[in-house]
């Protein structure tokens, strides 16, 4: 079996669509900036609770194995926090279809206390995963504010490697 090191696979540069891609976000807060590696900036996404919100992206690096995630909080209103995750992954196009890779808590996020703003979720993300896909979507099915109306998060990685 092959080890993987990982790191980062996503960056500025990268194409991103907002899920669903319906422009219901602010201009200033658009999809791109969930990857763009700065916690001063964030997506939001106006649908967030009313249904799962999250983002689409293809990694400039092409193809590649992802087998963990980070998530960092955005600047405000921790009840916009995504507290549940599910990555899938793609080798047909940026609209899929796509496979279920991983799904799961945010555990920091989802604690008995507000989690820090502008802070990365502590706990590992990790999983097992061998495919590679050229195309990855997230979505966040359920928000820390059970009555919340828009999703915020301001940086996610997919920690993986470039296929071998």
């Amino acid at each position: 079996m092959l080890e993987y090191l990982s790191s980062d696979i996503t960056g500025a540069g990268d194409t991103v669509l907002g899920v669903p891609n319906d422009d219901d976000w602010p201009a200033n807060e658009h999809p791109a900036l969930v990857v763009d590696d700065d916690v001063n900036t964030k997506y939001l996404h106006r649908k967030g609770g009313s249904m799962a919100t999250g983002f689409q992206v293809e990694p400039l690096l092409g193809s590649t194995v992802v087998t963990g995630l980070t998530f960092t909080t955005a600047n405000d209103v921790p009840t916009r926090d995504p507290i549940t995750f599910e990555l899938s992954g793609s080798n047909a196009s940026i609209d899929g279809p796509y496979t279920l890779i991983a799904a799961g808590d945010i555990v920091d996020f989802a604690g008995a206390t507000d989690w820090p703003r502008f802070t990365k979720n502590e706990t590992p993300i990790e999983f097992e995963n061998t495919v590679a896909y050229q195309y990855y979507q997230i979505v966040f099915p359920t928000l820390r504010g059970a009555n919340e109306t828009l999703m915020q998060i301001a940086d996610v990685e997919l920690l993986g490697e470039i296929a071998p």
